[in-house]
């Protein structure tokens, strides 16, 4: 058997591998693992990112509630003194302190409000991180009882691809190096990297036609010669 011919019996034997590695990639059961692995990243991310809003919200309430307080004991503070007869040394200073408690009182409205509006957002938020955890939970619990039936089929198809990669490995013997180093390096740029002759003067891969020089060497020769156009290794069948 000449070298081309071993060659293009390895070609058949590398096809079958790329054919079944591509369905392994296609399996239906696999794309939907994938799916629910991306799911579950995308929850979990999400959770994370509600638990640090949830903690800077929770912040931000412990200081309103602080604030709070404090104008609390100003306004108290500052009532106190006015409704005790001499608590200022004059009229002064007692319109400052009454100016004083009506922006306190101001402020302490406003701070309510927003403790309100906070409370209550704290609140949605609270049903919407319980809502989006229990998502989470069930795509995990979903993930993970998929994967151990794909994990079963997934044996079964990796002994197949190893039977086949040995198949492969068996036609590379006896295979000159040049010859599998030139397949090799069109393999990257073409799949399939031979074309069979046809029509009797055309090129498999790309269907140009082939100069009668290319008709000659291929004709004589038991060396590669590759298509003009697509860079192909041509073959013909004897």
């Amino acid at each position: 058997m000449q070298q081309l011919d071993r060659l293009w019996n390895y070609q058949k034997a590398d096809m079958d591998v790329v054919r079944y590695e591509t369905e392994m990639r296609q399996f239906p059961m696999r794309q939907k693992l994938l799916k629910l692995r991306n799911l579950v990243a995308d929850q979990q991310t999400l959770v994370k990112g509600m638990e640090n809003d949830a903690a800077a919200a929770l912040e931000r309430l412990e200081a309103m509630r602080a604030l709070h307080e404090k104008l609390q004991a100003q306004c108290a503070e500052v009532s106190e003194k006015l409704a005790q007869e001499g608590g200022f040394e004059s009229a002064q200073q007692a319109r400052k302190a009454l100016t004083q408690l009506q922006e306190s009182d101001t402020k302490l409205r406003a701070c309510e409000k927003d403790l309100s509006h906070m409370v209550r957002d704290s609140q949605h938020m609270g049903a919407r991180y319980k809502e989006i955890r229990q998502k989470a939970i069930k795509a995990r619990d979903e993930y993970t009882k998929l994967k151990a039936v794909y994990d079963v089929e997934f044996a079964k198809q990796s002994e197949k691809l190893n039977a086949l990669k040995a198949a492969r490995e068996e036609a590379a013997k006896d295979i000159e190096a040049a010859y599998m180093d030139r397949y090799t390096a069109i393999r990257g740029q073409a799949m399939p990297p031979m074309a069979k002759l046809v029509n009797g003067d055309q090129c498999g891969g790309c269907n140009m036609s082939l100069p009668a020089v290319v008709m000659q060497n291929l004709r004589s020769k038991d060396r590669i010669i590759e298509c003009e156009n697509c860079g192909r290794i041509l073959y013909v069948e004897n």
